[in-house]
């Protein structure tokens, strides 16, 4: 079987190595390792987005001194705030690993008669790199994100292709954050020779590149939003499923080139959202690249910097991402256009508006031909899109306040209206992206 790899392991993957860990690295031949004088046997598993390590050993705090009795463990190690970032390789060295986030789920004492026993402990890591070597760059100055259906969507590389020799897209000037940088669409190619068949695949990717170095945090922050721009135009349920942080060289900010130094690191973490099935195939969206392209730079620009429809987009996307009840799906999205809403001003006098349903008129009545489209939603089912609107309200208000008792509907009721305010809510804040979007006040009366 041909090994993978470790930049081409992802986030759905499940696996099992056995492998080493070090508390701390020592200097060996000019390179940082783990000491092999100190390593600990151990076996990282990865089953259903979730990584646990066991551990033959119950660390304890680096320099803990107790003048007392020592309770409840309170010597042990119990979350990476005690014991900072462990390291850890495969037994044959071939893949690194560096931990940054872990706490601890269980630990035992083994007793045994004629010989010593030990601790072993199982801990949760929710934060760790696949690397190329231990002493990573603390800041990430590229990532490059895999995220599912943008290759259908763009449709720009096919495996037939040489990949090497088609231009890649290049956006530049993006600013997300404060924070400027460049957003690049390319793919790449794998190839797998058998026996009696030949296989070629093209893979699209988004790479980011900074011109200054940010920490994790802002980039996972950036990627998010990137997926959920995406999810909206291209219309299903996308994951991010690897995050290559870094490159094969590294760069010299003094001498300003590429150092042959390979620090890539290959980053897993817990996402709130990473579907676990994708079929990717090649289908029609409402709103493919092809279509948009000239006007892609400007629309992803505003996007990036409209905080307002970027928490708009979020809470839309909340509720179809998880099996939330029915009754807070209805409250999460009202809320939601409410709060995007908030600076709706009546066009005759310029005093804000109030009332929920008339909010909610105006940011439906964005849709041409709105009551067609809610007619196609559920097939043979008429819908009145007005009265649709202020049952929504309705039973936001019974189901909050308590009010319009008259009017509450049971959950089972309410599930093919909220199909349709849902399908019309995508289209929506799809036009606001592509055609009306403006920075932090995009939804105006006039």
């Amino acid at each position: 079987m041909e090994k993978k790899k470790f930049t081409e392991y992802d986030m759905r993957d499940d696996f099992t190595f056995p492998v080493y860990v070090g508390y701390g690295l020592i200097e060996q031949g000019g390179i940082e390792d783990i000491d092999p004088s100190q390593q600990i046997p151990g076996e990282l598993t990865r089953r259903n987005g979730e990584t646990y390590l066991e551990l033959a050993d119950n660390p304890r705090k680096n320099g803990y001194r107790s003048a007392g009795i020592i309770r409840n463990g309170e010597d042990r190690v119990s979350s990476e705030k005690d014991g900072h970032t462990w390291y850890a390789r495969t037994w044959d060295g071939a893949i690194l690993f560096v931990i940054h986030k872990y706490f601890k789920v269980a630990s035992h004492s083994l007793h045994a008669y004629n010989h010593f026993s030990n601790e072993t402990s199982r801990w949760l890591i929710n934060d760790y790199s696949m690397s190329s070597q231990y002493m990573l760059a603390s800041g990430v100055y590229q990532a490059r994100l895999y995220l599912d259906h943008i290759y259908s969507w763009f449709a720009l590389f096919k495996p037939e292709q040489e990949l090497e020799t088609i231009p890649p897209l290049i956006f530049s000037n993006l600013q997300f954050e404060g924070k400027t940088f460049s957003l690049m669409v390319g793919a790449e190619g794998k190839e797998k020779h058998k026996l009696h068949s030949f296989e070629r695949t093209a893979h699209t990717f988004i790479k980011i590149s900074f011109e200054e170095t940010q920490t994790r945090g802002f980039i996972y922050r950036l990627a998010v939003v990137i997926r959920n721009f995406f999810q909206i135009l291209i219309g299903k349920a996308i994951g991010i499923s690897r995050i290559i942080l870094n490159q094969n060289k590294s760069f010299n900010p003094k001498t300003k080139i590429m150092v042959p130094e390979d620090e890539r690191e290959n980053w897993f973490l817990d996402q709130s959202f990473l579907p676990q099935t994708i079929v990717e195939k090649i289908d029609q969206s409402d709103f493919p690249y092809r279509r948009i392209s000239e006007k892609f730079d400007s629309i992803l620009k505003k996007y990036l910097a409209d905080v307002k429809l970027q928490n708009l987009v979020s809470t839309y996307l909340t509720v179809n991402q998880f099996q939330i009840p029915v009754n807070t799906q209805i409250i999460t999205l009202v809320s939601g256009i409410e709060s995007y809403c908030i600076d709706l001003k009546y066009p005759s006098n310029r005093k804000p508006i109030k009332k929920a349903i008339e909010k909610l008129q105006h940011f439906f009545g964005l849709l041409d031909n709105l009551d067609e489209l809610a007619q196609h939603v559920i097939e043979g089912r008429k819908v009145d899109v007005q009265l649709l609107l202020q049952d929504m309200i309705d039973s936001r208000d019974y189901i909050v306040h308590g009010e319009k008792a008259e009017k509450a509907r049971s959950e089972i009721e309410l599930v093919p209206d909220l199909m349709v305010f849902k399908n019309l809510m995508r289209k929506v804040i799809a036009k606001i992206i592509l055609t009306t979007v403006d920075k932090n006040g995009s939804c105006c009366a006039d």
